[in-house]
């Protein structure tokens, strides 16, 4: 049988931003991070799910491959030594696997529990998954029931309408520093998930202006429309920090995009005059170095976290009731693998026996051209009652064994009488 399912990634849970950004992979490096697991014989099935918050692979193994082998792998394609690593990445199989997942999809491992738009992230890596073809019968079905999981916790539970959003995060660190918001303009670089968010929010408080640049300008003017904002090329940017209070990055650029040192111009240009700038992007696109100038508050992802965690008390009793629904549904899930891979051991099983009596058949060939056509069947039906009866303890004992939780002796019984090794 072999593993079902891994997951193997690290998160804001695990592992600072420093560590997270440098295993982040772009959308543009999915492709190639699939197929290159597929061609290192690392797993037939996989989806990469990478956010500010979260890398995470998710996995059919190959043979002989665990979570272990699929995070070193990992560390080392994205050019990190795994020694130093390996310590930040959690790794998870079968039912532990897809319970992560679920909880993932839930958004009950969210910086904010209960946040929206990891369910959104969830179904691009899916469709991404499915478009490089390496989405599989497993993770079909491990992945179609997380979303219908995730919309179970938001229908069921009170999580959704208990939760501090990051929008809301970013109003408060902003607030913190410059006061009311009336009087206050920002410019949104980028037009990432939770710089949108958090853009929406200081509108929604009282931000009278914003302004939008992007990569492409036209993308940008759309973003700007959506926002009733203005939108300006991206080369226009350095003008407008001297004159913006709020600057918001959202990007994929994966590089830094505002250096320390071009901020201190701008910070001597403004005569000081405090401007907040929110990263939130991973990696970051704002120099860590700003922080140590006069006038300037850098915050990050992390930090809209620890402002997001005020008031997650009272969201734990809906979380409880989600994790309920989750538990429930993953047992159903993970019966759904294992049955499938009982039978597909028991078919491999049953192809063996059944190609070693026609092998038997066809020695005794001569012989049994000299029975009618009436004792040929006869003797046809009477070696494949002989196999089936054979075959049908070791059937119900794997099928015991699975239901045991003996995954091992599965595998040994089936690697023993389908003579191939047990992904056959």
């Amino acid at each position: 049988m072999g593993p079902g399912i891994v997951a193997v990634g690290l998160s804001h849970h695990s592992a600072p931003i420093d560590v997270r950004e440098r295993l982040a992979v772009s959308a543009a490096g999915v492709p190639d991070l699939l197929r290159d697991l597929r061609a290192d014989g690392m797993g037939t099935e996989a989806l990469v799910l990478s956010t500010c918050n979260r890398v995470e692979l998710y996995a059919v193994p190959g043979r002989g491959q665990d979570g272990d082998s699929l995070a070193g792998w990992l560390a080392e394609r994205s050019g990190l030594v795994p020694r130093r690593t390996l310590p930040y990445l959690y790794r998870h199989q079968d039912n532990a696997a897809v319970r992560h997942l679920f909880r993932v999809t839930s958004s009950l491992d969210s910086m904010v529990l209960g946040e929206p738009q990891i369910v959104g992230q969830v179904r691009a890596a899916y469709r991404m998954a499915q478009e490089q073809e390496a989405a599989g019968p497993v993770l079909h079905r491990v992945l179609d029931r997380a979303l219908m999981v995730a919309k179970r916790v938001r229908s069921e539970t009170r999580i959704a309408r208990e939760t501090v959003s990051i929008g809301r995060a970013g109003v408060e660190l902003a607030k913190q520093v410059l006061g009311a918001l009336e009087n206050r303009s920002a410019l949104l670089i980028g037009a990432g998930d939770h710089g949108r968010v958090v853009a929406r929010s200081l509108i929604d408080y009282g931000l009278p202006e914003l302004i939008v640049a992007n990569r492409t300008f036209s993308r940008g003017a759309e973003v700007a429309r959506d926002f009733g904002a203005s939108a300006i090329p991206l080369d226009e940017v350095p003008r407008y920090l001297e004159r913006v209070d709020i600057v918001l990055t959202s990007t994929s650029a994966g590089k830094i995009l505002l250096e320390r040192q071009q901020l201190a111009a701008v910070a001597r240009e403004r005569r000081y005059r405090s401007l907040v700038l929110i990263d939130l992007s991973v990696p970051r696109n704002i120099d860590p170095g700003a922080d140590s100038l006069d006038g300037v508050f850098r915050f990050d992802v992390d930090d809209l976290r620890q402002v997001a965690q005020h008031g997650q008390a009272a969201r734990q009793d809906a979380a409880q009731d989600a994790e309920r629904i989750v538990e429930e549904e993953v047992a159903r899930c993970w019966a759904w693998i294992e049955n499938a891979e009982i039978n597909a051991g028991i078919g491999a099983m049953s192809r063996h026996a059944d190609a070693i009596r026609r092998a038997e058949l066809e020695r005794a060939a001569a012989v049994l051209a000299r029975l009618s056509d009436k004792d040929r069947k006869s003797v046809e039906a009477m070696t494949r009652a002989i196999v089936k009866k054979i075959l049908h303890a070791p059937i119900m004992h794997s099928r015991q064994m699975a239901q045991d939780g003996d995954r091992h002796g599965v595998d040994v019984l089936f690697t023993a009488l389908s003579g191939t090794p047990d992904d056959d």
